[in-house]
């Protein structure tokens, strides 16, 4: 199988690039094609990489034409996390590392063992670039999603997170830009075996976004405060979760309005990427 990862952001887009051409089951990454790259493109690479190398498949990533961009895929360590079992075809800039860890959260892998130190990273990363209100509205967020990612959302080949901060010098809307990357069964089997029911994908990420499933120990599935948290003291922001063959986007402001879509292209386990805007 060969994912096309072309353009600007093309994981945020409702349909995957998939080619099954000649499929041998191994996965090629293509990325020779992108202009610019998102913490969701680069946790989701790590993350589809990692599941093809677990069940045995052959792992190539097509380095991007755009030194630029292939260079923030090694900043970002893309790149150093693929290399263990993963062909990476193309050249490679080296560089050296400078401290950003003001403004960027490289790939990481996240689980139940480190997501406090994860979570503080991210807190102290939010709150002293977009201020207490804004940062700690961004934080509970992206706690919340985490959290998910380590508990019903974790599996043996892990979850990965990425996140940035942007100024708005180039793009105008300065904020937070964040994504989680689990492989684990994904929202529509947790929450149809939570609720006794066979929910379709769209419905079972609708339930996850809007209502949820109260547990007898009191824990819930689903994040239905998730973009009240996300908007205090911001301009709003977006929410995607991709989770099998179902895909959400959310807009989050004071009247949220989402979009429940069937796709084409599966995925294991569940995708999330938040963005939020601050004045």
């Amino acid at each position: 199988m060969r994912i096309e990862l072309a353009g600007r952001n093309p994981l945020r887009r409702r349909e995957l690039r998939a080619d099954f051409h000649g499929d041998t089951g191994n996965l090629v990454l293509d990325a020779r094609g992108l202009q610019w790259v998102s913490p969701l493109e680069l946790a989701a690479i790590v993350t589809m990489g990692t599941v093809a190398d677990a069940r045995g498949r052959e792992v190539r990533l097509l380095v991007p034409h755009d030194p630029k961009i292939a260079s923030y895929l090694v900043r970002m360590n893309v790149v150093e996390l693929l290399k263990p079992f993963a062909e990476i075809d193309g050249p490679v800039p080296s560089q050296e590392r400078r401290d950003h860890s003001d403004k960027l959260l490289e790939v990481a892998e996240v689980t139940p063992a480190n997501i406090e130190v994860v979570c503080d990273r991210l807190g102290l990363l939010v709150t002293e670039r977009l201020g207490p209100e804004a940062g700690r509205a961004a934080f509970d967020s992206l706690a919340e999603l985490l959290n998910n990612a380590t508990t019903h959302g974790y599996s043996k080949t892990g979850a990965f997170t990425a996140a940035q901060l942007y100024s708005g010098t180039l793009s105008r809307t300065p904020g937070f830009e964040f994504a989680v990357c689990d492989c684990g069964d994904g929202i529509q089997k947790v929450l149809s075996s939570a609720t006794n029911q066979d929910l379709e994908g769209p419905a079972a990420l609708e339930l996850a976004l809007n209502g949820g499933v109260r547990r007898a120990d009191g824990r819930g599935h689903g994040l239905p405060n998730l973009w009240r948290q996300a908007i205090r003291g911001c301009r709003g922001g977006e929410l995607m979760l991709r989770s099998g063959g179902a895909v959400a986007t959310a807009k989050l402001r004071s009247d949220p309005t989402s979009i429940y879509s069937r796709v084409a292209e599966p995925v294991d386990g569940t995708w999330a990427w938040l963005r939020v805007r601050v004045p």
